[in-house]
């Protein structure tokens, strides 16, 4: 006669250490562990016009995502997060893409610019926390809707083009439609190589209309 097999059950998570524990967290003490640069921007390729408008959509699709993959593993230890840490995960995210792909980091119109952007990953963060975890690696995205025109020079390449943010599935309805971008919206953006990619001197984002 066979014997039955136990399962061995799962350890429990330890949860992770708090900033308190670390000299190198860059969140306050009362939030998980968040070593220095651990939020990384994803770059602007050169390329194309085409290609750069993608590459631009993308780039903005994961600021506004900027830490989700780090808040999987905050979710999946401690259950919630404070309001507080959210808002220190999404400044980083500022912190990391105003400082690679912009050629502007000290102006106060563009300070005022990213810190919109910042507010934008806050929202992202505190919907994605509301989710179940496995639903966390399902985010919104900008998508192209149509592209005006385009030009490339020595000096730069020059992007017009209608775009419009895609919130994450189960997204709860909001009354600005996240900063207006979940509408369509025309963007201009000049292009400037650096370092063997794009950054951005110039943007302008406002209602497209036609749609």
């Amino acid at each position: 006669m066979g014997g039955l097999g136990g399962c061995t059950p799962n350890p429990q998570q330890p949860h992770l250490p708090t900033a308190s524990q670390s000299l190198e967290s860059v969140l306050d003490a009362s939030c998980p562990l968040l070593p220095p640069d651990a939020v990384q921007a994803v770059r602007i390729p050169q390329g194309t016009p085409e290609e750069s408008i993608a590459n631009v959509l993308n780039s903005y699709s994961s600021w506004v995502n900027a830490g989700t993959d780090i808040l999987r593993g905050w979710a999946g230890t401690a259950g919630t997060v404070p309001d507080a840490c959210l808002d220190g995960l999404a400044e980083q995210g500022r912190i990391a893409y105003s400082q690679t792909i912009f050629t502007t980091q000290t102006d106060v119109a563009w300070q005022d610019y990213y810190a919109g952007q910042q507010e934008l990953t806050a929202q992202a963060l505190r919907n994605a926390i509301g989710t179940s975890v496995d639903r966390i690696g399902n985010p919104g995205s900008f998508e192209l809707l149509k592209e005006i025109s385009s030009s490339a020079t020595v000096n730069g390449t020059f992007l017009k083009f209608d775009a419009i943010y895609r919130p994450a599935p189960g997204t709860p309805a909001d009354p600005a439609d996240w900063a207006g971008l979940a509408k369509p919206t025309r963007w201009y953006v000049e292009l400037v190589p650096f370092d063997g990619f794009f950054i951005i001197n110039y943007i302008e984002q406002k209602p497209a209309a036609g749609y």
